[in-house]
């Protein structure tokens, strides 16, 4: 009988684990807030370009970012500009506006000001409108 009762616990225990979890498979993905779920992100998925413009003093004074595509219109793409180590040396945003065949950005604050010797690289992100 002991036997019997553990086994009648565990069985609904495992029944209450996998109802929670199909209950949350059911949750839905917003394009513009974070929310539980997964879906294919296609629309905006491109090599983009960076340049830096650099004043007398080398420090950066703002990055341009091209190759955006047109889908990406209205949405807000930060950039980091990345040191040794992976490590963020300042970080600006800016809005896609509208644009012909393909968009572009140009980023004028990072937060800081940067050295251009020290940054290695661009991290880019995409958020919706």
């Amino acid at each position: 009988m002991k036997h019997l009762s553990k086994a009648l616990a565990f069985g609904l225990a495992a029944a209450a684990v996998f109802t929670a979890c199909a209950a949350a498979a059911t949750l839905a993905v917003g394009s513009t807030s974070l929310s539980a779920g997964n879906a294919g992100v296609a629309k905006c998925t491109s090599s983009l370009a960076a340049t830096r413009n650099v004043d007398n003093s080398g420090k950066v004074t703002q990055v341009n970012v091209a190759g955006i595509p047109t889908a990406c219109s209205g949405e807000t793409l930060s950039v980091t500009l990345v040191g040794s180590g992976n490590a963020a040396l300042g970080t600006g945003s800016g809005t896609v506006g509208s644009c012909g065949t393909s968009c572009s950005v140009t980023i004028t604050s990072f937060g800081a000001t940067v050295s251009a010797t020290n940054v290695l690289g661009y991290s880019f992100g995409l958020t919706g409108a």
